[in-house]
């Protein structure tokens, strides 16, 4: 395991490193090596689950899986796990539930989900499960580029979500770590301007909100190198980065977990082709069909929806878990070294909505509104006036603009003959100013109901 680079500087954008790789047997090994590695681990869980998973035992049995252990290789044959299933678990016996499998004096350790699609529900760990989030994490930061001798500011709040435990991995790296609350904006500009970081770790709400302010005001700061985003998507649409490296000078890549599975799962190298699975021998990852929810192959150019399962959580936990991310796989080789699969997120799909047979993410609409900067803010949403998921044309899109401006009926008309050139379909745009927004400048939701 390599803890430390032996470059006196380097920033990412300098290059793409093949150095630069914390655990090299496991990030390097090839599929056939990365399955029998995780078979190992998977045949440990399964005795763990029949053991002591009251939840998985009733699962399994309601579809005729006894406890005979059932290979990755035909793990289709077990059910999926959903966020309402483990919320179920939680329901028939509070507070952790029918899938805690350890004794409560265990759980050393315990977050709640924000809480977006219902009630929060809570996340147990023992210290074990602490120190694999900080393996997986620490492999998925330092792809991105943050290494020992660099000074990282972190907006991500120590609690009550799992974005916290970011500061464990942070600090397994080495880096000096500068600690803000999520959304002081004032706080990380008065760092910038003194120069105690060079990297920041945030939303990229959040590094578009700093760059039309330091945009509005003319102000250059140089002293910040590098800004990888996360929690939301964004980091990764070309009008959003372009619009943030080219107003702050800094490089901007990305990295995405999900609370359920591992707060940081997947990391964007300098290379930006997308980004790489950090979670092999503890996390095993499908890709199945969005609609059929059919297995589908792992390779190059596929697009479907991401399926986790755990090989050596002890607290919670999960099996084919659901993680409503769609995906495109990425493939050959970026030039890192890393052998594990990449991806580009789509979208979110609970976002999604069909418009006369077109399956629509608001992430692509963001990225044509961020097209009309400085006009807009680079902030949108798109209003959802029923529950259905098909929505007739056109689409009601709330486009923020700065606050000061004109209502501009040709930026309305202009962004939405962009929409139906870019995506086929009309949408309504409502133009309202950043103080009417309604939102912190932290992370923004795509979609709004009425």
């Amino acid at each position: 395991m390599k803890a430390t680079d032996q470059s006196t500087g380097r920033l990412p954008g300098d290059t793409c490193d093949r150095d630069w790789i914390w655990d090299r047997e496991v990030e390097t090994e090839d599929r056939s090596q990365a399955l029998a590695r995780s078979e190992a681990a998977w045949e440990r869980q399964w005795r763990h689950l029949m053991e002591n998973s009251a939840f998985y035992r009733r699962r399994f049995a309601d579809v005729g899986i006894g406890p005979d252990p059932v290979r990755l290789a035909n793990i289709d044959r077990l059910p999926f796990t959903s966020k309402a299933d483990l919320k179920e678990g939680i329901d028939m016996r509070p507070p952790f539930g029918t899938n805690l499998c350890v004794p409560e004096e265990r759980v050393k350790r315990v977050y709640q989900t924000s809480g977006t699609s219902g009630a929060p529900t809570v996340l147990a760990l023992t210290p074990s499960d602490v120190e694999i989030w900080t393996t997986i994490g620490t492999r998925t930061y330092y792809t991105t580029g943050i290494h020992d001798h660099h000074s990282v500011l972190s907006t991500f709040g120590a609690g009550p979500f799992v974005a916290g435990h970011t500061y464990n991995t942070l600090g397994r790296i080495g880096v000096r770590i500068v600690p803000v609350g999520p959304g002081d904006a004032d706080r990380v500009l008065f760092g910038m301007r003194a120069g105690i970081f060079d990297t920041i770790v945030t939303t990229p709400s959040f590094a578009q909100y700093l760059a039309n302010r330091l945009e509005k005001t003319g102000e250059k700061i140089t002293s910040l190198r590098h800004i990888v985003t996360g929690g939301e998507p964004g980091g990764g649409i070309p009008a959003v980065r372009d619009h943030i490296e080219s107003v702050i000078g800094a490089f901007v890549n990305e990295v995405m977990g999900i609370g359920d599975i591992a707060p940081s799962l997947f990391g964007e190298c300098p290379g930006r082709q997308g980004m790489h699975f950090s979670g092999g021998g503890h996390v095993w990852a499908e890709l199945v069909d969005p609609d059929s929810r059919e297995p589908m192959t792992m390779e190059p150019g596929a697009v479907g929806e991401l399926v986790y399962t755990h090989l050596t959580r002890e607290a919670h936990p999960v099996v084919r878990f659901l993680g409503g991310d769609l995906v495109e796989v990425h493939g050959d080789d970026c030039g890192c070294g890393r052998a594990t699969f990449r991806m580009r997120i789509i979208g979110r799909r609970d976002d999604m909505f069909i418009v006369r047979g077109v399956n629509v993410y608001p992430s692509a609409i963001l990225a044509v509104i961020g097209r009309f900067r400085p006009r807009v803010t680079g902030r949108a949403r798109i209003v959802r006036e029923s529950a259905n998921v098909s929505v007739e044309p056109p689409v009601p899109v709330e486009v923020e603009v700065p606050d000061g401006a004109s209502t501009d009926a040709a930026l309305k008309d202009d962004i939405e003959k962009a929409v139906r050139a870019t995506l086929t379909f009309r949408c309504r745009v409502e133009l309202i100013p950043e103080s009417g927004f309604g939102e912190a400048s932290y992370k923004t939701r795509l979609t709004r109901k009425t």
